[in-house]
């Protein structure tokens, strides 16, 4: 980086503003950047969903707008959608909701369908010309309205996240931009890193594929030397209550990224803290059932808790832990992310009205069949997992190297700090 750019990003670290800058109420912004407002490039949406369209979107911080059934593997909205907001492809939508990395709420752009609908509390817009509008894609993921709109909002009556922003209030908003060339060459550029981290995360899926495929194998090589046990001969429910509140941070049990803080998977927490003293607690290196059936999960998952954390769980929730010390604990994980314990669950589970949860008694879950090897074929089946575990994570690390270069470029590039012939 050239010596005059680190000056003067110094200079705006300290307070000061540079030669050829103005102070603004969204920061330090290039003289040259003119001030508009959103009404000014955008007209609101306000199409109802007359169509019947059942693809309902949710706001993921990594996919933008995505179908609720690919986020959450399964429908949570509504049966009722005739009065959600009919969204199309190259539309925007405001999620005024606050979340975790979203403080006053996430703006994203329709990108992966070509129609979806959308929550009657989002506020839909579009853009009034037929113009190039990946600028304002960064522009709004970088948070660049946030404190615009920190000014006039309020959080809702019933303190659950909902910001209260009249509809004049958010049309009125100001966005600072520079000429037409400009902004497509910053929007170029940034998304040149979006599509390094798409195929970085798409290469990452594929492992992980591959991962599956060779611990199904390694297991199934194995049958002729498993001896059959039942789960409730090396395990035993705990059943120990979360009493007097001992235990605050709640966890969940997600089919894709294991037992993890439950704030992590819904991007905020959603426990009712004034009952989790009937949660059940749950200590690292100990197990837990989700009876929720997902498409990932066809028979929910069972995962250990890796986090390091004793916290608390929902009682839907089965947790056991192991009782027998020969077994080995990382074998036993592994063994139930494959796919050899579900013919057993489908046989003994009871399918009645929550046709989205797998009904399976007691007994029958602990009676449940585990293959087990000797300890050398256990250890030999971790080992191969945690060498293909290590290449993966090394791919995830550097899928958030490009994500923290690229949220450090928008800061730059979005107030003009840096031009982008200045690079």
């Amino acid at each position: 980086m050239r010596e005059d750019i680190k000056e003067r990003i110094e200079l705006i670290r300290t307070g000061k503003v540079p030669k050829g800058y103005k102070r603004t109420k969204l920061g330090v912004i290039h003289k040259d950047w003119k001030k508009v407002y959103l009404k000014d490039i955008f007209e609101r949406c306000e199409r109802k969903n007359d169509v019947k369209n059942n693809n309902v979107l949710t706001i993921s911080a990594q996919k933008g707008l995505i179908s609720q059934e690919d986020f959450f593997d399964k429908e949570i909205a509504s049966v009722d959608k005739t009065g959600y907001w009919l969204l199309k492809k190259g539309e925007f939508a405001y999620n005024k909701s606050y979340s975790n990395g979203y403080p006053y709420g996430a703006i994203k752009r329709l990108d992966l369908y070509e129609e979806g609908i959308v929550s009657p509390l989002y506020m839909c817009f579009k853009a009034r010309k037929n113009i190039n509008t990946d600028f304002y894609v960064h522009y709004f993921e970088n948070g660049m309205v946030n404190r615009e709109i920190k000014s006039f909002a309020q959080e809702g009556a019933r303190n659950h996240g909902l910001l209260n922003i009249a509809i004049s209030d958010f049309y009125n908003m100001s966005i600072y931009i520079p000429n037409n060339t400009e902004r497509e060459e910053i929007g170029n550029i940034l998304n040149t890193y979006d599509r390094k981290v798409k195929a970085i995360s798409k290469f990452i899926n594929e492992k992980k594929k591959e991962r599956q495929w060779l611990l199904t194998k390694l297991l199934k090589d194995n049958e002729t030397v498993n001896k059959i046990i039942k789960l409730g001969n090396i395990a035993i429910k705990v059943t120990e209550k979360n009493s007097l509140y001992k235990y605050t941070q709640v966890l969940s049990n997600s089919a894709r990224s294991g037992v993890i803080l439950q704030e992590e998977q819904f991007t905020k927490d959603i426990a009712n803290n004034n009952n989790i003293d009937g949660y059940y607690v749950i200590h690292p290196n100990e197990f837990v059932y989700n009876p929720r059936i997902s498409v990932s999960a066809p028979c929910g998952p069972i995962n250990i808790n890796n986090t390091g954390i004793t916290g608390v769980m929902s009682p839907l929730y089965t947790i056991f832990k192991v009782i027998d010390e020969n077994i080995n604990l990382k074998y036993l994980g592994y063994y139930f992310k494959s796919t050899l314990w579900h013919k057993y669950m489908k046989c003994v589970a009871n399918y009645g009205a929550r046709y989205d949860r797998m009904n399976i008694s007691q007994h029958d879950f602990f009676s449940m069949p585990i293959f087990l090897p000797d300890s050398d074929i256990q250890k030999r089946v971790v080992d191969t997992m945690q060498v293909c575990e290590k290449e993966i994570g090394l791919l995830e690390k550097k899928l958030e190297l490009i994500k923290q270069e690229k949220k450090a470029m928008m800061q730059l590039l979005l107030t003009g700090i840096v031009r982008v012939n200045e690079k």
